[in-house]
């Protein structure tokens, strides 16, 4: 795995576990945040555009 996929893991565990411990409308956006650019980045290894 590189780096790109590693930190798309840690970040959609942290959102993972932010979402089960806390019940507040703020956290489940923040939450929902993460969980949706880990999974990005986990899935695709990449930031930024692509190069031809």
């Amino acid at each position: 795995m590189n780096r790109i996929r590693i930190f798309g893991l840690i970040i959609l565990i942290i959102g993972v576990i932010l979402h089960f411990s806390f019940e507040n409308d703020g956290i489940d956006f923040l939450t929902g945040l993460l969980i949706g650019g880990g999974t990005a980045l986990l899935l695709t290894g990449k930031v930024g555009k692509l190069t031809k």
